[in-house]
């Protein structure tokens, strides 16, 4: 049996050798099966073994994807800090902490003082609680959002103030600016693009391969929220309820959970594969003494 598949004769225009589909006209190349089945085992050397044989381009259309994604691999995240300290970059770790651990939008994390997380005799509060801005704004009913101060910012606060450049107050803003003043008494705060231009050069050293922003950093705090409680239902409505969202499908597309399972769906599945398919026993596998379930 040959390995070449064709187009049948009698679906092939007269006109050069073209094959009609409406009005686009194709030519009809053959394809090779073995170039095909030998493709699943290229992986990576795909794209450089691998030539189109058509000289018209494919237009391929999908939506734009502009989402930032959080950091799933805790190992990216140790990475990403130990950069930071390695060159002494004390106030870009402390974002970067306090982003994955609070849970709040740069537009708050923007507007912290040390008076928040620090009390009158310069020891940690426990927690604090903040208007987030966005919430302030959007809807009529107003409520703060409760965020507890753990041993991983606390170290990163101590990291800071122990190499700070300048003296620190506790009316001063967590993250202000080195450059952007507003004037001689009150230094501004660190700007969004500042912000991601620092997540850009973190994700530029340490190689990650996702989209790596501000907002990643609230979306890592939720993640490793619902991996840390092995998915707990209640831990997802407490997400929902935190990050101020209509429905937990909302959360769980918003903290990346939903694409991952969407993934698994498809790889897992495999029906018709060759001793792929999945198997049913091991769902519905029922005891030694009893009838099986009907499926």
């Amino acid at each position: 049996m040959s390995n070449l598949i064709s187009f049948p004769n009698n679906s092939i225009n007269g006109v050069n050798g073209t094959i009609n589909f409406g009005n686009n006209f194709v030519n009809p190349t053959s394809i090779d099966v073995n170039s095909v089945r030998r493709s699943r085992t290229l992986k990576q050397s795909a794209a450089s073994r691998i030539t189109a044989q058509s000289d018209q381009p494919v237009e391929v259309i999908t939506a734009p994807d502009r989402a930032a994604d959080p950091i799933k691999n805790v190992e990216d995240i140790r990475r990403a800090c130990s950069y930071l300290l390695d060159n002494h970059r004390y106030r870009d770790h402390m974002l970067l902490v306090m982003g994955i651990n609070f849970g709040l939008r740069i537009s708050d994390l923007q507007r912290l003082r040390f008076t928040h997380i620090l009390n009158e005799d310069f020891s940690f509060k426990e927690s604090f609680e903040i208007l987030e801005k966005k919430t302030a704004s959007t809807r009529k009913r107003k409520k703060n959002r409760y965020v507890v101060i753990n041993d991983a910012v606390m170290d990163a606060v101590e990291l800071y103030l122990e190499h700070a450049p300048y003296p620190v107050s506790l009316s001063d803003l967590v993250f202000r600016s080195e450059s952007n003043n507003r004037g001689a008494y009150e230094p501004g705060p660190l700007n969004r693009r500042s912000v991601n231009r620092i997540l850009e050069d973190i994700a530029d050293h340490c190689g990650f391969d996702f989209r790596f922003s501000s907002h990643s950093l609230r979306k890592t705090f939720g993640y490793h929220q619902m991996m840390m409680s092995g998915n707990d239902p209640r831990k997802l409505v407490l997400l929902q309820k935190m990050f101020g969202h209509s429905s937990m499908n909302e959360t769980l597309c918003y903290i990346g959970l939903t694409k991952e399972e969407m993934t698994e769906a498809y790889t897992n599945l495999n029906l018709g594969g060759n001793g792929y398919d999945y198997q049913l026993a091991a769902l519905y596998e029922a005891p030694a003494d009893s009838t099986p379930a009907a499926i």
